[in-house]
């Protein structure tokens, strides 16, 4: 809710005129800025002007890309496994056939040295140019080998992602624009603290705007196009309470949006949402509030309003930080400094949930539907290596700190027992090497509806459950999270929805086991009434909605949020629930909302 422009240089007035875009707001706030246009799929990007002194080092990062890049084609063309056909041989043959082209290569690699930019974007600007050439042949066989130009241009943008990269803090007032935000790459240009983000695709319940709420970034989506309709420099304004874009925009516009940003800035934290005591409803019953975080710095600030350790670690989000799957070593010390910070109140570690795209040797695999696809704990199982490098890593950093493992996307027992056994045999490997580790806790998210169903079986195997609600919510209504064409159908207090939370809860208070759900219900005071009349006692949310959320718990009565979920139980649809939940609130609670909250249909 800042006003993110750096302030300190009047603006001229545009040569183009103001343009006002709608979108979906999606991270609550205003900036005010200049835009950074991100290009690439699984590896993002920007230009970046690099000095002449380091074009030595920024041609040997190519090269090695290249290499690597040229390893990955041998291996494909070479493998004696039956899994391509020969007609994919010969897609790969042609594949590398580009890659050793000369002229290609010293085209990209000239571009580096005479404009003075990152490998990633004189890739970009090459193959442009030849796909634009084939674009233009009359030979339509010749015409559309731009395809395959393009896939090796990415296959050397990905590969230069596992090399050194180029340093860079972002100006004050980037705001960054793509056509989809990747966390991990979110994670990484956090570091340089853009402004605002602006994306074609993408859902309230997007990672990368989850994380975008939790440090405060504003950001909107829903935007058509938008890469086409503005270039990196451009001035633009993000209203992310509006839902609004504002291409070029004059300066009397600039003017509002200043005074604006500075009327919405974030309230001072009240005192009762700072306490330290245990967190308690009006008659009584304890609620734990956890931290959903995934940089310490996060954490920290979060201490201050009594939150009880890390609800979840989203360990993808490593990644792109180092290049790929992070090594033992640099796991162990990112878990290590984790657990240093939250200290007793521990811990719990997700393991990399990610899809069958982000691993190298597949990235000629694509998935037609990834959401139900290779992903998360399945892909742990079926390529091993990187889950045994991730346990010994977490093994280690537990010894004597508070850490848990939780395993994404669970759908049997079966999962959880081949889970179980590589565990044991890490923790054996590394005690009969002489390396003190911990005994680290294991639960299970759940996050399909097969893991409802079978919730007790579940429970009987682990320690606790994490209730994944964004991904619930998407496999139990089968919509797409992050489509905004479907978001109207994506209702999260759907009837089944509520059954399923209840299931879980009850589930676990008879293992006596935790359930915390760590989903975004937890971080919307609209819900929050919900899930404590359905039995939930440890919420995990983005420090951001800590304050909110820990007042309205103490204001409320557990009998008054019961008598709430035994009403709506009795209806029958979506729209019949909200209402009374927004009737009940104005009646019950409304002095323990902001004014504008009941006005606002997005929570």
């Amino acid at each position: 809710m800042t006003d993110h422009s750096n302030g300190h240089s009047p603006l001229l007035q545009p040569s183009r005129p103001e343009v006002r875009l709608k979108a979906k707001a999606v991270s609550r706030g205003i900036a005010i800025g200049r835009a950074v246009c991100l290009f690439g799929n699984d590896r993002q990007y920007y230009r970046i002007d690099i000095p002449e002194k380091k074009v030595e080092s920024e041609l040997r990062r190519f090269r090695a890309a290249v290499r690597l890049s040229g390893r990955q084609l041998k291996k494909l063309i070479g493998a004696d496994n039956h899994k391509h056909s020969a007609t994919g041989v010969e897609i790969f043959e042609t594949h590398k056939m580009i890659l050793e082209d000369s002229a290609f290569i010293s085209k990209i690699e000239n571009t580096i040295q005479e404009r003075l930019t990152n490998a990633e974007w004189a890739v970009k600007l090459v193959t442009d140019e030849y796909v634009s050439r084939f674009k233009e042949l009359d030979d339509e066989h010749f015409r559309d080998r731009f395809v395959d130009l393009e896939d090796v241009s990415q296959r050397i943008t990905n590969a230069l992602g596992g090399g050194h990269r180029v340093k860079v803090r972002l100006d004050d007032d980037a705001i960054i624009v793509a056509k989809e935000l990747r966390p991990s790459t979110l994670v990484e240009l956090y570091e340089g603290a853009p402004a605002g983000l602006i994306t074609e695709h993408g859902g309230w319940t997007s990672h990368s705007f989850i994380l975008a709420r939790e440090v405060n970034i504003p950001a909107v989506t829903g935007l058509k196009k938008i890469l086409r309709r503005l270039d990196t420099g451009d001035r633009v304004i993000v209203d992310g309470f509006a839902g609004q874009v504002i291409l070029n925009p004059s300066d009397e516009t600039v003017r509002e949006y200043r005074h604006e940003a500075k009327r919405t800035r974030p309230i001072e934290i009240p005192t009762d949402a700072r306490s330290s005591q245990p967190l308690k409803t009006l008659d009584g019953r304890e609620i734990t509030i956890r931290a959903n975080a995934d940089l310490p710095t996060v954490y920290r600030r979060s201490t201050q309003f009594g939150v009880k350790g890390i609800g979840l670690f989203r360990s993808e989000f490593l990644f792109n930080r180092f290049g790929g799957f992070p090594t033992e070593k640099q796991q162990y010390e990112a878990y290590r400094r984790l657990a240093a910070v939250v200290g007793d109140d521990g811990v719990k570690i997700r393991t990399f949930d990610i899809g069958a795209g982000q691993l190298v040797d597949r990235n000629d695999d694509r998935e037609r539907n990834p959401a139900l696809g290779l992903r998360a704990v399945r892909l742990s199982l079926a390529y091993p290596k990187q889950l045994r490098v991730q346990f010994r890593a977490i093994l280690r950093a537990a010894h004597n700190c508070s850490v848990d493992i939780v395993i994404p996307m669970v759908s049997s027992v079966a999962e959880i027992r081949d889970v179980k056994a590589i565990l044991e045999h890490e923790r054996d490997r590394l005690e009969r090497s002489g390396i003190e580790c911990g005994d680290p806790g294991l639960g299970a998210m759940i996050e399909v509806p097969a893991a409802v169903l079978i919730a007790d079986n579940i429970l009987a195997e682990t320690d606790f459950v994490c209730l994944g609600t964004n991904d619930l919510i998407q496999y139990l209504l089968a919509v797409d999270r992050d489509n905004e064409t479907v978001a109207n159908w994506y209702r999260t207090l759907h009837p089944a929805v509520l059954k399923a939370i209840g299931i879980v809860v009850e589930a676990a208070e008879s293992a006596n086991k935790p359930a915390i759900l760590c989903g975004e219900m937890a971080a919307s005071p609209f819900y929050v009434p919900v899930l404590v009349g359905l039995g939930v006692r440890e919420l995990s949310m983005n420090v951001n909605a800590i304050p909110g959320v820990r007042r309205l718990i103490a204001g409320i009565a557990y009998e008054e949020a019961v008598g709430l979920v035994e009403t709506i139980s009795t209806f029958r649809t979506t729209l019949d629930v909200e209402n009374t939940v927004r009737k009940t609130i104005v009646e019950k609670w409304a002095h323990l909302y902001p004014p504008e909250f009941l006005d606002i249909r997005r929570h």
